[in-house]
């Protein structure tokens, strides 16, 4: 049982990763995509709101961080007392 709660506990505390990369990605897709047609005057490719996806994995991302350091802080310092 200890051994599932270690790799949940692992899983939980790296997760925000990938909300994190997927808005850093989707905003070079953007960039990629969307801006440099634009800046030469081209049609644009397609309708996707990435910009608004980004920000939204962004947000995602930066809770769930802010949530792991919360709860790693509150493992550390219940620890400290209780020793």
């Amino acid at each position: 049982m200890a051994g599932w709660l270690r790799a949940l506990a692992a899983l939980a505390s790296a997760g925000w990763v990938v909300p994190m990369w997927l808005g850093f990605w989707t905003v070079l897709q953007f960039a990629e995509l969307e801006l440099m047609p634009a800046l030469m005057q081209q049609p644009r490719l397609n309708s996707f709101p990435f910009l608004d996806f980004a920000v939204d994995c962004l947000v995602i991302g930066f809770l769930w961080l802010g949530a792991v350091i919360a709860g790693w802080v509150w493992v550390a310092t219940g620890r400290r007392r209780g020793a």
